[in-house]
């Protein structure tokens, strides 16, 4: 099991997923919305990845990453 980190500009929550999870599914289990930001796992983009399994994008430890901070400036 992996101990993924998933957060947005507001809200954290840690879930506990098997590494052949894939990021889409993190991010429905974890409830916690991604709305119009792009996701990174571990500071990469995966934005076009959201299929392929944690394993596969090569997040080999036990913690991981999946965060989306959307760019709130209204300039």
């Amino acid at each position: 099991m992996y101990k993924v980190i998933v957060s947005n500009n507001v809200e954290r929550k840690t879930v506990n997923v098997p590494p052949d999870t894939s990021i889409a599914k993190v991010i429905e289990e974890s409830g916690i919305a991604m709305g119009s930001a792009r996701p990174y796992l571990n500071g990469e983009p995966v934005h076009d990845k959201l299929l392929m399994t944690l394993r596969e994008l090569g997040a080999d430890e036990k913690t991981a990453y999946l965060t989306a901070v959307a760019n709130k400036d209204n300039n």
